[in-house]
């Protein structure tokens, strides 16, 4: 067995310096299909209505209204609870909560008095740190996110 570079057989260096595309199938956000499922259900009775999906959610109307038009952030608690409800399958909840997470924590890095520091950006964007890091492996696993030379964090 012939060892390239690496500790594990198989593995290379140059394997990682190949360049991996940027994920191209587009995301589609938790708050769209709450307002597809709204949509759906309108459909099928005219009277319907937002206090009517909220009450099945178990959430206040006002914040499902919020929610819907891109006021309030949408925390994975509310995911869970809501995926739970519609009756999503668990490892769709799953990635839905951690697309959530990855928006939330490329909005942080946008924000002008952005700080490289798992720390502040879970206090900026009110996700437990662990989430963070697992967070920005994502992002850095997907080559959304780079590090730079001097502890940066961008955009790619």
């Amino acid at each position: 067995m012939i060892l390239t570079g690496g500790v594990c057989p198989g593995f290379c260096a140059a394997a990682l310096s190949l360049p991996l595309p940027a994920a191209t199938i587009p995301t589609v956000a938790f708050r769209a299909i709450l307002q597809a499922e709204l949509e759906r259900r309108r459909g099928s009775n005219p009277r319907y209505s937002l206090r009517s999906f909220a009450r099945d959610l178990s959430v206040d109307h006002s914040t499902l209204s919020q929610i819907l038009r891109g006021k309030r952030r949408l925390t994975g608690r509310n995911v869970r609870a809501f995926g739970r409800r519609l009756r999503l399958a668990a490892p769709a909840i799953a990635e839905l909560c951690a697309l959530e997470n990855e928006s939330a924590v490329l909005s942080a890095l946008d924000r002008p008095n952005f700080q490289a520091d798992s720390r502040w950006v879970a206090s900026m964007v009110g996700i437990p740190l662990d989430e963070v890091n697992v967070t920005l492996q994502r992002l850095l696993r997907k080559r959304i996110v780079t590090m730079t030379a001097r502890a940066r964090w961008e955009r790619v």
